[in-house]
Formats: C-alpha cells, sequence, structure tokens
C-alpha cells in the first residue's frame, strides 16, 4: 500500500511547485487530475502532457492515475448532461477513453479514473426489479470500457458519486460483481458514502473488499442535531480535515490496508470546500492530512 497526492490540492501556482511540495511531503505517487499549468486532464494536449511528464521524471514522482471528469459527466444540479441509453453517447465516451489512455501511456499511469452512469431522477423509489435491471445495464455498458482499457493495457477504477448508480460501497460492489472484468476496479471515496446517505463502515466495506485499487481520502463533519434512530452516525454535513473531524476513519483504513493491500491512498483534501475555521493553508492541511492518515494505518502495514 502507498499513500498518494492529487497535486491540484497543493494550492501552488505552478505544476512544478506542485511536484516539489509533493515530494517535500513525502510522496512518492500523485495523481493528476487540474491545475496541470493551466489545464485539466479532459483539456491537456498530448505534446503539453509530454512536457510535464518531464517534469515528473525530474522530480523523481511516479504518477498513479488520471482522473477524469469527462467519462460520464455528473450534474450535480438540474438535468443529466447525456442520455443512458443512447448508444451515441457510449461510443463518444469510447473516444474520449481512448485520448485518456493515451494520456496515461504518456504519464505512465495505470488507472484512469471515471463514473459510471448517472443515477435517474425518482430511482430509489423504482421497484427493485426496475432497479435491478437499470443496475446491470450500467454494469454492461462498463464492462465495455473495461474491455476497451485492457485492451489498451490500463484500468479504469470506477469512482462513487452521489448523481451516479454507483454513489455508495454497496452500489460499487454491485457494479464490479456485475461487470466481473479484471480491468475494471474501484476508486472507493470513502466520505462520498456518508454524503449519498451511507455511514462508511467495515461493514459497508465488505461489499467493495477485493475490488479497491484506489481510495480518496479526506475528512468530513456531521450536521449538528443529525444523530437519530434513521441515522445513529449523523448525516454527512461539510468536508474537513482529516483527524480532527467527526468520521471514525481507523477502522475502515485498517480494513483496506490489511484486505486491500494493493489500493493507492490518494489524498483528496477537498480544500475548496473546507469550513472556513480549516482553511489554514492547503500545503499545511495535506501534511496534517498525510500525517494522520499514515498513522491510521501503520500497525497493519509493519506487519505486512
Amino acid at each position: 500500500m502507498k499513500f498518494s497526492v492529487f497535486t491540484d490540492m497543493l494550492g501552488t501556482e505552478t505544476f512544478e511547485q506542485a511536484l516539489q511540495v509533493a515530494a517535500e511531503l513525502g510522496f512518492a505517487s500523485i495523481d493528476l487530475r487540474a491545475s496541470l499549468d493551466g489545464d485539466t486532464i479532459d483539456t491537456i494536449s498530448l505534446e503539453k502532457a509530454r512536457e510535464l511528464k518531464t517534469q515528473i521524471d525530474q522530480s523523481g514522482l511516479q504518477v498513479n492515475s488520471v482522473s477524469s471528469w469527462a467519462v460520464n459527466t455528473c450534474s450535480f444540479s438540474g438535468p443529466p448532461k447525456y442520455d443512458s441509453h443512447d448508444e451515441g453517447h457510449h461510443e463518444q465516451m469510447n473516444q474520449v477513453l481512448e485520448r485518456l489512455f493515451d494520456l496515461a501511456d504518456i504519464f505512465e499511469a495505470p488507472l484512469v479514473r471515471v463514473y459510471s452512469l448517472h443515477r435517474p431522477e425518482g430511482f430509489d423509489e423504482w421497484t427493485e426489479e426496475r432497479k435491478e435491471a437499470e443496475y446491470r445495464y450500467n454494469a454492461a455498458v462498463m464492462r465495455r470500457h473495461a474491455e476497451h482499457a485492457q485492451r489498451r493495457n490500463k484500468i479504469i477504477v470506477v469512482e462513487n458519486e452521489p448523481p451516479t448508480l454507483s454513489s455508495t460501497a454497496t452500489e460499487l460492489g454491485i457494479l464490479a460483481r456485475y461487470a466481473d472484468h479484471p480491468h475494471l476496479k474501484i476508486n472507493w471515496d470513502i466520505l462520498n458514502g456518508w454524503r449519498a446517505g451511507e455511514y462508511p463502515t467495515v461493514e459497508a466495506y465488505e461489499h467493495v473488499k477485493g475490488y479497491i485499487w484506489q481510495t480518496h481520502l479526506k475528512g468530513a463533519y456531521r450536521q449538528p442535531n443529525s444523530v437519530h434512530a434513521k441515522h445513529p452516525f449523523g448525516q454527512f454535513g461539510n468536508f474537513a480535515i482529516a483527524g480532527q473531524d467527526d468520521y471514525d476513519h481507523g477502522p475502515v483504513m485498517q480494513a483496506i490496508a490489511l484486505h486491500d493491500p494493493q489500493a493507492v491512498m490518494t489524498i483528496d483534501t477537498h480544500y475548496p470546500s473546507l469550513d472556513v475555521r480549516d482553511k489554514v493553508g492547503e500545503i499545511e492541511v495535506m501534511r496534517r492530512s498525510k500525517q494522520f492518515f499514515e498513522g491510521t494505518v501503520a500497525g497493519v502495514m509493519s506487519h505486512e
């Protein structure tokens, strides 16, 4: 198991500075998403990517993943941006993935982060039979993308986002089992499950155990006065600095370290969304987060 960092969460003016800070903080691995000297993974040219790769090589760092917002783009408000049952959309995503795999080749990154299909309006009130059919359709589409990844010698890691059909650990597990493909794995954003209404317990982890190739790590506060019979752990309130927040990271982190040692633990502080009391500087928040998360799994990793 190793820890990684999103370079766009370091608050630096240039990508070269982000690499320097990541190395100084003791990271050996990075994840690429945004703040790529004016570009994101979804806008950067292949030529510019090669220039940045030279900087990465000079820094001694390795790229764990390229993280895209363009595959089945999430809509957090308003109608979805595409029709899940439009074959033209899936073909377009195939073309987007081809470019992402080209970038992953340039950056020598084994993983490409994607989203599954969007969650239809009113989905939670559908009949179980109708839900099952949509889960299987989602898995069939994502399996096709996994087959594409296999041809390019890459792995797609599907992240749980509330607007998608894989919003929780339970739904990520359904997707992984139904797709049943070695090049489709899971990027479990642990606290995103809480945002979607599933408190991330070790029991929730059982749904994704063995499928996790990456996690996204951050902290969270619960909503005040939200602990009651329906929500015994309370409801998600806002992102926070891990280690001084309201989520007990230890049990789940240790379970992942023990049962999914291949998982890369990527720290994604969500600094722009932190409560004002937690905005003590991007680098300081990352330093505290890294120290905390490494401490939660130190005992497990020492016995590997």
